[in-house]
C-alpha cells in the first residue's frame, strides 16, 4: 500500500520551507492554530506540535495568546538565496498560469452560496486591500483573506487548501535592492482586485472568470519582470526545480479505505465473483502490508456498503446478487469522512474540467493518440471515462495543472463503486452514453465537446452519490451541490 502521508511532517516540511527559502522573513507573524488547522486540514494538536519543532528548531518565536513570530534570520545578501528562487522561476510562472486557469471557475462557483449581505461585504472588504501593509506573507494580505472566505462559504475544503497551495508557490520574497513586485503591482493595478470582487453578484461566471483572470496575468507579469530582473544580477542561474506541491490525500487518506477500495475495485474487474470467498485476514494482511486489525476495519467498510458478507468461522464472502447498503454506514465517521472527501473532490472535478480541457485544444491529435493506447488495454465499457482523464491530464501543458487534476483523481477512488454499484439504470445509461459521447469527440478533435461530454458525465457520478444514500435511507452525508 502506499506510505501514509505524515500529517505532521507534510506541516512542517511546508511551513519551514517557506520560512528557509525567504518567502516568510524574520518578523512576519505566522496565521493563527486555528487558521493553521483550516489552512492544512489538521487537527490543532498536529498545528501545536508542528510550532513547538519550529520554535525548538530556531524558526519562530511564540508567546501566549499571541500569533508566532518568525525569528529565523536569512541573509540578505545570499547569493543562495537569489538563485534558489530563479531555479524555481519557470515553476512559479507555471503556477501563475495556472491561478488564472483554476481559480476564477472557482471563485464563480463559491459566489453561489452567497447573498447580498456577504457580497456586501466582500466589496467593502476589498475597497481596503490597497491600506494592506506591504510586508509579510502574500496569504496573509486582505485579498487572500477575502478570497478564502469566499471558497469557505462552499463548505468544500479542498478549494480554500488548493488556492492557498498555488498562492504559496507563486509567492516571492523580496531581496534588498530589487523591486518589489507586489508593491508594484498593487500601485500600478489600484483598484483592480474590487473591480474583479464586484463581479461576483452580478450572476455572471463568465465576468467573474474573466475579471480575475486578468488580475492574475497582470500580476504575473510583475512577478516575472522581478525575476528577470533578479536573473541579470545573477546570470547563470537554471530553472529547473518544481515551484508547486499540493497534498490533497493529507489528513484524508486512511489505510483501511485504501484496502475496502482497492478490494471493490477487485471485485468489479471480476478477480471475485459472486460467491467466492475473500483471502482470509491474515492473507490479506501479507499481501497489503497492513496490520489484521486494518484488515478487519476494511472488511466492515465492505460489509456496510454491501458487496460483501462476513460470516463468523467462515470468512467474508463476495455478495453481488442481493447488496444492501447498511444505512448505518454513514455515523461510521472515518467512512463518512471518506465518501465526502471523494464527493468535495469530484465537486471541484466538474468546475475546472472545461478550464483544463480547453489547455489542449490544440492537442487533441496527442490526446486521442493516448486515449486509444490506453483501451487497446482495457477493453471495458468503463474504462472510456478512466481513459479519456488520464489522456487528458497527461497532455496538460502545465505541470501546476497537473497537479491539481492528479491530486483530485487520488481522491476519486469510490468512482467504481458508484459507477457500477450505486446508479440506477438510467443514470448508468447516461454515464455510459457521456463517456462514449466524449471518446467521440476526441477522435473528431472536438475540444469544446469533449469539456461538455466530461463536465457532464462526472456532474451525473455527483448527483448518483446522495441519490444512492437517500435509496438507502442513509443519513449524515453534507448537502451536495452540483456545479
Amino acid at each position: 500500500m502506499e506510505e501514509k502521508t505524515t500529517l505532521f511532517g507534510y506541516v512542517y516540511g511546508d511551513l519551514s520551507g517557506q520560512i528557509a527559502d525567504g518567502t516568510m522573513r524574520h518578523g512576519d507573524v505566522l496565521p493563527s492554530m486555528n487558521d493553521l488547522c483550516k489552512r492544512y486540514g489538521v487537527g490543532i494538536r498536529t498545528v501545536r506540535d508542528v510550532l513547538a519543532a519550529l520554535r525548538a528548531d530556531g524558526y519562530i518565536a511564540t508567546e501566549e495568546r499571541k500569533r508566532a513570530v518568525v525569528t529565523y534570520r536569512a541573509s540578505e545578501a545570499d547569493e543562495r538565496g537569489i538563485r534558489s528562487l530563479l531555479a524555481r522561476k519557470d515553476g512559479i510562472l507555471d503556477c501563475y498560469r495556472t491561478f488564472e486557469l483554476v481559480m476564477p471557475p472557482l471563485f464563480a462557483f463559491a459566489a453561489r452560496f452567497c447573498d447580498e449581505d456577504d457580497f456586501r461585504a466582500f466589496e467593502r472588504a476589498a475597497a481596503q486591500v490597497g491600506d494592506a501593509p506591504d510586508k509579510g506573507d502574500w496569504r496573509l494580505r486582505r485579498s487572500s483573506t477575502l478570497l478564502h472566505r469566499l471558497l469557505g462559504k462552499t463548505g468544500n475544503p479542498l478549494l480554500s487548501e488548493c488556492y492557498a497551495s498555488i498562492e504559496r508557490a507563486c509567492t516571492v520574497p523580496t531581496f534588498p535592492g530589487f523591486s518589489a513586485p507586489y508593491a508594484r503591482a498593487m500601485e500600478d493595478m489600484d483598484g483592480t482586485f474590487a473591480w474583479a470582487v464586484e463581479s461576483l453578484s452580478l450572476g455572471d461566471d463568465r465576468e467573474v472568470q474573466r475579471r480575475f483572470g486578468r488580475m492574475y496575468r497582470d500580476t504575473a507579469t510583475y512577478v516575472e519582470a522581478y525575476l528577470d530582473e533578479l536573473a541579470e544580477a545573477y546570470p547563470g542561474a537554471r530553472s529547473s526545480e518544481p515551484a508547486f506541491k499540493w497534498s490533497a490525500r493529507a489528513g484524508r487518506e486512511r489505510v483501511f479505505a485504501q484496502v475496502a477500495r482497492d478490494l471493490v475495485l477487485r471485485i468489479y474487474n471480476g478477480e471475485f465473483a459472486d460467491g467466492d470467498d475473500l483471502p482470509s485476514i491474515a492473507e490479506l494482511a501479507d499481501a497489503y502490508g497492513v496490520s489484521p486489525s486494518t484488515v478487519q476495519k476494511t472488511m466492515g467498510i465492505l460489509n456496510m456498503i454491501g458487496v460483501a458478507r462476513t460470516v463468523n468461522g467462515c470468512g467474508t464472502r463476495v455478495n453481488l446478487s442481493d447488496i444492501s447498503f447498511d444505512r448505518r454506514a454513514l455515523a461510521d465517521g472515518s467512512f463518512r469522512r471518506d465518501i465526502e472527501a471523494f464527493v468535495d473532490a469530484l465537486q471541484m472535478l466538474c468546475v475546472v474540467v472545461p478550464a483544463a480541457v480547453g489547455t489542449v485544444e490544440g492537442r487533441m491529435e496527442a490526446v486521442a493518440r493516448d486515449v486509444e493506447g490506453l483501451l487497446a488495454c482495457d477493453e471495458d465499457e468503463w474504462a472510456v471515462p478512466t481513459a479519456l482523464m488520464r489522456a487528458l491530464v497527461d497532455n496538460l501543458p502545465f505541470p501546476s495543472f497537473q497537479v491539481v487534476m492528479n491530486e483530485l483523481g487520488q481522491l476519486m477512488l469510490w468512482g467504481r463503486f458508484f459507477a457500477f454499484f450505486g446508479p440506477t439504470g438510467a443514470s448508468t445509461r447516461e454515464q455510459r452514453s457521456l463517456g462514449l459521447e466524449g471518446l467521440a469527440c476526441v477522435r473528431a478533435g472536438d475540444a469544446q465537446g469533449l469539456a461538455r461530454a466530461m463536465g457532464s458525465y462526472y456532474r451525473v457520478l455527483l448527483e448518483a452519490v446522495p441519490a444512492f444514500f437517500e435509496r438507502a435511507g442513509a443519513s449524515g452525508l453534507k448537502r451536495v451541490v452540483v456545479p
